[in-house]
């Protein structure tokens, strides 16, 4: 396989013949997250059913483990971490369409993952599959895929007992809010951990006097300046706040909100007086 669609990440592994034996080889199914929590089960349904294959066809594995670069956990590094005892580590990116430049991120990603670690434990074999679109073979899959969707019943059968005409009127009511904050989930920031601050996040608004019905949470796409990552910015008054961690989310977003004024530690861009009316 050359070089551009199979990245290994350490020296070639010895020729060993039982070197995908149980406990050896682990393998990550890298995805992009999502707000919808069905995503998340499809991918370790799915991770559930290649091991199952494996297994079957003679080729047990320590372990098959989802993985997303954005917006969900575990991300990467902490699926390599879950991994790290296996002799092998394979990533397969299993996300459409493949974006070149975010592949070539994730490899800086997984050296530096590497880098890091425990010079006293030997690091594992680590290979980067090639991109789901350029698999062999995915042309046939979805040639098949076609066949069957033609055996499938028409939409409007499908949909028959729905109430379809009409979306729910609560979809049109606006929330009461003051202030949106847009909470980058983008691949940069979640490998410094901006997911696992997420729920610091939501629950600051909610417990923290001052701020409950006030805030809006969101999470965004990259947000681009990720060097300032994990990275925040409160609407309407437009201003970055960057890096964040767990000890800074309340007093920032109280002090923003509730008395009016920026946190010079953390600004990244925007005014740094607020005008209130």
């Amino acid at each position: 396989m050359s070089e551009d669609l199979c990245t290994q990440f350490s020296t070639p592994a010895p020729a060993d013949t039982h070197r995908t034996a149980t406990g050896s080889l682990s393998i990550i199914l890298l995805s992009r997250g999502g707000a919808y929590t069905a995503g998340l089960t499809e991918l370790s349904d799915l991770a559930t059913r290649l091991e199952t294959a494996m297994v079957a066809a003679g080729k047990p594995v320590q372990q098959i483990t989802p993985a997303y670069v954005d917006r969900a956990q575990p991300t990467l590094t902490e699926a390599l971490e879950q991994c790290a005892h296996a002799q092998t580590i394979v990533i397969l990116p299993v996300m459409v369409p493949d974006e070149p430049s975010l592949r070539r991120w994730l490899h800086k990603l997984i050296m530096r993952w590497r880098a890091a670690r425990d010079t006293s434990h030997p690091a594992p074999h680590l290979v980067f599959g090639q991109p789901l679109p350029l698999q062999p073979g995915l042309t046939e899959l979805l040639t098949r895929a076609v066949d069957e969707a033609l055996r499938q019943p028409a939409v409007p059968e499908v949909m028959a007992d729905e109430s379809w005409e009409h979306d729910p009127k609560g979809w049109s009511l606006v929330p009461e809010h003051q202030h949106h904050v847009l909470w980058c989930v983008g691949p940069r920031c979640a490998a410094k951990g901006a997911l696992q601050l997420w729920p610091t996040l939501t629950r600051a608004i909610r417990e923290t006097p001052g701020l409950k019905n006030r805030i809006q949470p969101l999470q965004t796409g990259c947000q681009y300046p990720c060097n300032h990552g994990p990275l925040m910015i409160v609407y309407p008054d437009g201003v970055w706040y960057g890096p964040m961690d767990a000890e800074t989310i309340a007093p920032v977003l109280t002090r923003h909100v509730q008395d009016g004024q920026v946190d010079e530690a953390r600004h990244v861009h925007g005014p740094r007086c607020l005008q209130r009316s």
